[in-house]
């Protein structure tokens, strides 16, 4: 499998004063969800390398609800990147996109060494 989604209910204890989602919360997100998207790839322990980029998009709002999809977009020999991408509900059943990032994993053996992904996309 190489997608990942996961679905938030944005709540007031997630939010700062303005009633904003934290940046801090939603990156955490984007890597619990990278790393799920990972490790069901490679079928094997996975860790976090390099986070090469986050863009915040547009603000979440208290009481949206929140999806963050994860989908493998490369691999290399030991490692992968996933891109991740954060939808929110708006009006009319529509989405908007309001976040996104690229995670970069390395395959981890049983002793914690780099190893073979094995898998193509």
């Amino acid at each position: 499998m190489k997608m990942t989604k996961m679905s938030r209910a944005i709540m007031p204890g997630m939010t700062n004063q303005r009633g904003i989602l934290f940046g801090g919360q939603m990156m955490a997100w984007m890597d619990e969800v990278s790393g799920i998207t990972a490790k069901r790839f490679t079928e094997c322990e996975v860790t976090t390398v390099a986070v090469e980029q986050i863009k915040f998009l547009a603000p979440i709002p208290c009481g949206v609800f929140l999806d963050v999809c994860g989908e493998v977009v490369s691999v290399g020999n030991t490692s992968l990147k996933v891109q991740i991408e954060a939808w929110m509900d708006v009006s009319n059943g529509e989405s908007e996109k309001v976040a996104e990032g690229l995670f970069v994993y390395v395959a981890l053996d049983e002793h914690g060494k780099p190893r073979k992904v094995g898998k193509t996309l």
